[in-house]
């Protein structure tokens, strides 16, 4: 039986693709590069993000990843407040809560920005635990899945990763979650496929299993 459903925040709560896309397309902008498309960038996005960028044209013989991923993260933080959650996020997680699961978020987002993110969209109250990870950079949450299931003393059995990306899904299978996979964030449903686990389009498909 599930009792706990581990949620991803950026592309599976929070809708920031917008936003992701048009902070990115303002470095490349600025370095003389060919911005992406929408369509592109679900192609090309993934973890480690330093693997991202250097598809998308970024040379770090010329400088160091750390430079734009600052930029990245302050153009973000300009923007974020104009983002806005999926429609029907409150609807299920208040559906979820009211069933007795206990709900966390596992994200690759520096843990104090998440937390305060979380706080401002008003879903805090949902979460029995938000973690997120040390610095910007978005290099994996893998390690702070496995100290999350360590901390809360999680029964990976017992859990689902409900995630937009392929490493949502590398997550789940490196700490023995299940895992369910959200259509309508970061990554093309085509990609998404290719991890052969449900996928759903609305989180409100999550109700009724």
């Amino acid at each position: 039986m599930i009792k706990t459903i581990i949620w991803d925040w950026n592309g599976t709560l929070l809708d920031d693709l917008e936003l992701s896309l048009g902070s990115v397309n303002v470095l490349l902008k600025d370095r003389g590069l060919p911005i992406l498309t929408f369509e592109r960038y679900k192609e090309i996005f993934c973890f480690p993000v330093i693997k991202y960028y250097e598809t998308a044209g970024f040379d770090f013989s010329k400088e160091p990843f750390e430079i734009p991923a600052r930029q990245y993260m302050d153009l973000y933080h300009a923007g974020e407040n104009k983002t806005q959650l999926f429609p029907d996020v409150v609807k299920t997680l208040s559906s979820l809560k009211e069933k007795g699961l206990r709900l966390l978020v596992l994200s690759a987002m520096e843990d104090g920005n998440l937390k305060k993110m979380i706080a401002n969209a008003g879903i805090s109250h949902f979460f029995d635990g938000i973690f997120g990870i040390k610095d910007d950079f978005a290099r994996e949450k893998v390690s702070i899945g496995k100290q999350m299931t360590k901390i809360l003393n999680l029964n990976p059995e017992e859990c689902v990763m409900v995630g937009d990306t392929l490493h949502d899904a590398e997550v789940a299978e490196a700490c023995g979650f299940n895992c369910i996979l959200y259509s309508q964030g970061h990554v093309s449903r085509r990609r998404l496929e290719t991890k052969g686990v449900k996928i759903i389009d609305k989180l409100e498909e999550l109700l009724s299993f």
